[in-house]
Formats: C-alpha cells, structure tokens, sequence
C-alpha cells in the first residue's frame, strides 16, 4: 500500500454521491504526504504530513451540511467548526502511523465492505469508474484510502471498548444513592388546546375547546379517542399519554395543577401553552431506586465517563510528541467548536509557537 494519496478538490461536487458517501460511512482521512497537491495549499503539517485545504474542506463538509456549509454560517463560528475539523484531521494521521508502527492492518473484510458499499450507490461500474476519474482516483487508489480509514477507524472502535464490572456499580451506587432517590411522579394523560402567547385573540378560542373537551369526558367520551381526535400536541398519536412524569418536567402552572389533581378525575387547567384537559392515572410516592433497577443508568454513565478519560488520555499521549504546524494564522489562534459525541476532548490543547503554530 503506497502512502502517496491524490487529494480531492474540483471533483467534490461533480461526483458528490461518492464523497458524501466515503466521508460519513468511513470518516476517510484526506491528507497528502509530505507535500500538499499543487491545486489546494497546505494549511498544517503533522510530522512532515501536509493536509491541505481540501482535506480540510470535506473533513468539514462531515461535520456541515453542504447547505450549511456554504450558507450563512457566521464567519466566527465556522471558523470555530474548521479547527475543530482541522483537529479531527492531526488525530486521525496520528493514530493511522500509531496503528502502522504496531504493525496494525485493516480488516480486509471490512475494506471490501467499503468498496461494495460505495459501488452499489452507482447504477453501473462504468459511472462508479467515472466518478473515481473525476476525484482523481482509481479503484486501486480509492481502496488505498479506504484500507487507511478502515485503519483508523478499527483503532478508535478498539479504543471504546470499556468495562464495567459488577464491584463497580455497586460502589457508585453506595456512593451516590442520593441520585437515585426517585421523586414523586404521576401517570398522566393529557389533551393540549394551544394558545399563541403573541396573540390573545388565541386565548378565547382555545379555552372554548377545552371545555368541549371537558364536557365530553363527563358524558362518558373515551379519553384517547377524544384526545387523538382533538389534541394540538404530539401526544395524541398516544392517546394522550405522557407516562410517569415527575415534577421538573412540566411547566410550573401545569404541575402544580398536575401534582394536586385527584386519581382517575378529569381536570382542566391553563399552562404555560394553553389550556390542558388531563387525568392523573396513577400516582407514585417518593422512593429510593433498587440497585437492579439503577443498574442500567449506572453503567452507562460509567462506561461515557470512562471512555471520555481514556479517549482524552489517548489523544494526549499522541499530541504529546507530535510536531504540528498550521500555516493559516486564524486557524491556529481559532477556539475548535466541541462536537457531539466528542466529550469537548478535541477542544484546546495547542502549544503555539510564533506564527506557523507547532501543537503538541
């Protein structure tokens, strides 16, 4: 497998389908060796590796919505999300020569599953071929790229792999019982006659729909069939019912009303939205959750917290001997925006020196 890679740039949006598709399915690493491509400029290095704009582009181009990516993002924040784009991009080449100085190599399996899949997007292998043609690439090429973000990608999933035993949960469940102290909750259903807070001629008619409502209830109309046929809300696909809420999650004027409410008696009430017909079904004290029935909630926030620690570690001890140089000034000065699901463990963490900007 050559380390010499083609970057992408005029071909980006005529064979859209297959950057799109390699992009999200197989978060590919678009970076050149050493020297960047004479048609984009370089904007960092990371141990002599160039990435160049166009890397930078489709990496952002991952992370935007290709309408959003070239609408109206304020210029602040868009550079925010290029930082943060164009550090996704350092860690990437670094866990790719991390994973090849093991002596790590992609799952041929799961490389021909990324060939496949790109190919079946295309009506014929004439129009996939074409589409390759015009990123600069052939199949031998293409699949070069693709066994490198297979690499990749196969080196962070082996990263998230985190167990919790047993002795673990029981321990942070004795040490933060108090956060499984379950409030008092109520089973409720509820029909919602919206107001507009900006125009009170709303309010009139709203109220007079609530207490048709009301009135049909008492004369024996079915609560659901009522509610799927007159509700403005989203819970009257379900007849209305909310489930167990506890008090926190409803508007104050509504709760109040709520958690005062009689069992099994129909009540009408102004929320903060308008006027609610509702019906408390069933009501539960306070209670201290069991362990079993913590149990799920706990490893779970176990198994974030601790992945979030050993991702951030791992990232450290990559950046820590790395020699990263950005050439765009902005860029380098740039706060990165924190992406979902990444913990903010790509925020900060430059070491700046002069202009160019080497990073750690």
């Amino acid at each position: 497998m050559t380390n010499r890679r083609v970057s992408v740039g005029s071909g980006l949006v005529v064979a859209a389908a297959l950057v799109t598709f390699v992009a999200v399915a197989t978060a590919l690493v678009w970076s050149s060796e050493t020297v960047a491509p004479t048609a984009a400029r370089a904007v960092a290095f990371v141990n002599g590796t160039a990435i160049s704009s166009d890397d930078l582009d489709l990496r952002l181009s991952q992370i935007l919505p290709l309408a959003s990516f070239h609408g109206n993002i304020p210029p602040d924040q868009l550079l925010s999300l290029k930082r943060a784009a164009l550090d996704e991009l350092v860690l990437d080449e670094l866990i790719y020569r991390q994973a090849i100085a093991a002596g790590r190599r992609p799952s041929p399996a799961a490389v021909d599953a990324e060939v496949a899949a790109a190919r079946a997007r295309f009506e014929s292998d004439d129009e996939f071929s074409k589409a390759l043609r015009e990123n600069g690439l052939d199949l031998t090429a293409f699949r070069q790229r693709l066994e490198r973000a297979v690499l990749v990608r196969e080196a962070r999933d082996a990263r998230e792999r985190v167990e919790v035993s047993d002795a673990d949960v029981a321990a942070y469940y004795r040490d933060n019982d108090a956060k499984f102290r379950r409030p008092e909750q109520v089973h409720l259903r509820q029909m919602l006659f919206r107001v507009d807070p900006a125009d009170q001629a709303t309010e009139a008619p709203a109220e007079a729909k609530a207490q048709a409502a009301f009135k049909q209830l008492s004369h024996g109309e079915p609560f659901g069939l009522l509610a799927r046929r007159a509700s403005e809300d989203e819970y009257r696909v379900k007849d209305g019912d909310m489930g167990f809420v506890h008090r926190g999650r409803l508007d104050r004027e509504f709760e109040d009303a709520v958690f005062a409410a009689p069992v099994r008696q129909p009540q009408l009430a102004r929320g903060l939205h308008g006027f609610q017909v509702f019906e408390v079904l069933e009501r539960q004290p306070p209670a201290q959750m069991t362990l079993d029935e913590a149990r799920p909630v706990i490893v779970e926030r176990l198994r974030r917290q601790r992945l979030a620690d050993a991702l951030r570690a791992w990232k450290a001890s990559l950046l820590a001997d790395a020699h990263v140089q950005i050439r765009d000034t902005a860029l380098m000065n740039a706060r990165p925006a924190e992406l979902a699901g990444d913990s903010g463990a790509l925020a900060g963490g430059w070491r700046r020196r002069g202009l160019a900007g080497e990073a750690r």
